[in-house]
C-alpha cells in the first residue's frame, strides 16, 4: 500500500518518539519493514521537512546526481544511507541513477525533476492514450453503424430486384 508523506511522518514519529516497535507498526499499518526503517532514518536526520508533500518539484542537477553516484560507487556508501543524506523520498531514486550510470555511462545522467514530475508526465501520457482510444472506439462504432445500414440497404435492393 502506498502511504502519503504525512502518513510516513506519523509512523516514523510513532517509533522514534513513542517507542512503538517497528515490527508492530509494520503489521498494523501494512508497511514494509525496510521502508519504515528508511522513513525513521529520514525522520531522525531531517524531521518533518523530509515528508512534506508540498507539490514543489525538486530539480536534481546533473552535478548533484554525479556526486551522489560517485559516493555510492567510489566510497562504497549504501543507497539508503546516501539517500537519507540527500533527503530523497525513496532510495530507489538513487539506485536508478547508479544503474543508469553503469549501463549508459556519464552522458546518460542529466538534469531531471523529482519522481512526482514523472508521475505527472505518465498520467498525461495515459490520459492522451485513453482519449485516443475513446476516439478510435467512437469512430469504429460509427463505421459499424454505417456498414449495418449499407448492408440493410443492399439487402432491400436485392429483394426488390428479385421481385421484379
Amino acid at each position: 500500500m502506498k502511504h502519503s508523506g504525512k502518513e510516513k511522518f506519523r509512523l516514523a514519529k510513532l517509533h522514534v518518539e513513542e517507542g512503538v516497535p517497528l515490527h508492530e507498526i509494520c503489521k498494523k499499518y501494512d508497511i514494509a519493514f525496510e521502508n519504515l526503517k528508511y522513513n525513521v532514518n529520514l525522520y531522525k536526520r531531517w524531521g518533518e521537512q523530509a515528508f512534506k508533500d508540498d507539490n514543489v518539484r525538486r530539480k536534481y542537477t546533473r552535478e548533484f546526481k554525479l556526486e551522489a553516484i560517485h559516493d555510492v560507487i567510489t566510497n562504497k556508501i549504501s543507497y539508503r544511507k546516501k539517500s537519507v543524506e540527500l533527503m530523497l523520498k525513496d532510495p530507489g531514486i538513487l539506485r536508478d541513477w547508479v544503474n543508469m550510470y553503469k549501463e549508459y555511462g556519464e552522458e546518460a545522467i542529466t538534469d531531471t525533476y523529482s519522481r512526482e514530475a514523472y508521475k505527472h508526465h505518465d498520467e498525461k501520457v495515459l490520459e492522451k492514450e485513453h482519449k485516443k482510444l475513446l476516439e478510435d472506439l467512437q469512430r469504429t462504432k460509427a463505421e459499424n453503424e454505417y456498414l449495418k445500414k449499407l448492408y440493410s440497404l443492399s439487402l432491400k435492393r436485392s429483394e426488390q430486384r428479385k421481385k421484379k
